[in-house]
């Protein structure tokens, strides 16, 4: 009897295990399709009621749904957060402990999640070189990057985002009014880009002029290089496209909260010049660093930037805001053109007369005198003959001659013009070569930055990284050499695209998702 006993607490010792195990089981299954019931249903992109994605799930794993009652789903005004939680109790059968007066068990459930955007802040940076004007891709761009600006504005709440447009080519133009907020050097004022050092590209930090004393960052004033305002592509008088590009058009967009100023900006939007990658992720970084905070306040003062945005870019250590920076190129890293020191301010080796006759001609070459510093003799273009004054210094000339600066030389001819229409017709061909923008390795007027160039990209891209910056990168029918520069850059594999034709609206798309914050908050 005593063994029949023993026997018969055994079986139902294994038995209640066995219910255990059965419960337990039941139970994680129902857990799991709660988790993942209230992740869909509190997706911004969900279009259906939220209670229906979450009995949907459970109807379809086999599980009886949830009550009304048992369900909280609530959404923000302008659908900028969703949050939807569960709590819900399921009774599981048993097999053996029912024979000790329990047939079921109560498997308790409980789960969160809330999609919600807090403060974002976002660099969208556009490659709009010369290539882009090839097979549609500046056509294909814009309406994939208007939809991507409707997609983040519509999940975040007015006056918590704000998003710079920051178009790049050879070089990036701050614009007129960005510019005024730093302290350039003054050999002109005729366009506005800033020429960076390499060390500039291992930091995210700008320094906007008027940095208050004792800033926390350790900033001051600084004076950045003002880029030449030259033409170092083609051989024109007056000039057919600079280096540093003049439309407005072409100038950065600065922290904008309004999602119809940042799609007219990308519909004004054109394409010439080189590819400098290195410059558009270096302006692209620098506008979610808080070392900007200054030259935003300074904007708001001035009615140039929302109110609301007054102390942005927030500091890195403010886990409430989200920086992120999408970088776009359909190429790869090509050559930026500066001036040398000895070109770029002061007096020019050339002189013009100022007889009315020449007034708003600049390619009337009988006006220029060109200086021999080695002779100390002028070359008249109009007398063809080398003389001790410059053409319209002596009483028999008209006019009078006047000194060029360098600044207004290049702003009136191109290097190339230049070299063929006044340096060819005095010297010979090899001097003339040795002054082309573009002829030799190491041109007179005219330095190269090339080969180096993917290395300050890398530098740059790791130290908006290293801050926490999300970098995305979309390849645009981009060759080999540029597609492996952005997937370096990128913050993972995932955060890289590589895309071609109307895909790149898909890349805009699934980059725009991925800003939203999608998380369990139980």
């Amino acid at each position: 009897m005593l063994g029949l006993f023993c026997f018969l607490c055994m079986l139902i010792l294994a038995g209640v295990a066995l219910d255990v195990m059965y419960f337990e089981e039941k139970r994680t299954r129902l857990q799991n399709t709660l988790d993942r019931s209230v992740l869909a249903a509190a997706d911004l992109n969900q279009t259906l009621p939220p209670k229906d994605v979450v009995k949907d799930y459970f109807t379809k794993s086999g599980l009886t749904p949830p009550l009304d009652d048992e369900i909280v789903a609530n959404t923000g005004n302008s659908n900028e957060w969703r949050s939807v939680k569960v709590n819900v109790r399921q009774g599981v059968p048993t097999m053996f402990m029912r024979m000790v007066g329990t047939p079921t068990l109560t498997a308790p459930a409980l789960g969160a999640a809330e999609e919600r955007v807090s403060m974002v802040e976002i660099s969208l940076v556009l490659d709009v070189s010369g290539s882009m004007n090839s097979n549609s891709r500046l056509t294909n761009l814009k309406p994939a990057a208007k939809a991507f600006v409707d997609q983040v504005f519509s999940t975040v709440e007015a006056g918590r985002l704000s998003m710079s447009i920051i178009p790049y080519s050879t070089q990036v133009s701050l614009g007129a009014g960005f510019a005024g907020y730093f302290n350039l050097t003054d050999e002109h004022a005729s366009s506005h880009c800033i020429e960076f050092d390499a060390a500039d590209y291992k930091t995210t930090t700008m320094s906007p002029k008027s940095t208050p004393v004792g800033d926390p960052l350790g900033l001051t004033d600084r004076v950045y290089q003002r880029n030449g305002h030259f033409d170092p592509f083609y051989t024109s008088a007056p000039l057919s496209l600079t280096n540093c590009p003049t439309e407005t058009s072409r100038g950065i967009l600065p922290f904008s909260g309004d999602r119809d100023v940042l799609k007219n900006y990308i519909d004004a939007l054109t394409a010439s010049g080189n590819t400098s990658i290195d410059i558009g992720m270096k302006w692209g970084a620098a506008l979610v660093d808080p070392s900007m905070q200054y030259g935003v306040t300074q904007m708001i003062a001035n009615s140039a930037v929302y109110q609301q945005f007054d102390g942005r870019p927030a500091d890195y250590s403010d886990t409430s805001t989200l920086k992120v920076v999408v970088i776009m190129t359909d190429g790869e890293n090509t050559t930026e053109y500066r001036l040398r020191d000895s070109h770029d301010h002061g007096p020019s080796l050339l002189w013009r007369n100022t007889d009315p006759i020449y007034a708003g001609k600049p390619a009337t070459l009988d006006q220029y005198s060109l200086f021999d510093p080695n002779t100390g003799q002028y070359y008249s273009l109009k007398l063809r003959q080398w003389r001790a004054v410059p053409y319209g210094d002596l009483p028999t000339d008209p006019g009078d001659a006047v000194q060029m600066s360098w600044p207004s030389v290049w702003a009136t001819m191109s290097i190339n013009w230049f070299a063929d229409r006044i340096i060819a017709p005095i010297y010979d061909n090899t001097v003339r070569d040795q002054w082309r923008a573009s002829r030799t390795a190491s041109p007179t007027a005219n330095i190269y930055i090339a080969s180096e160039k993917d290395a300050r990209t890398n530098d740059i891209c790791s130290a908006a990284k290293d801050e926490g910056i999300k970098v995305f990168t979309i390849g645009f029918e981009a060759p080999t050499r540029g597609l492996n520069l952005l997937k370096a850059c990128a913050s993972s594999p995932a955060h890289f695209y590589s895309v071609s034709g109307l895909q790149i609206a898909d890349a805009f798309a699934g980059i725009a998702s991925s800003i939203s914050k999608l998380r369990l908050t139980e």
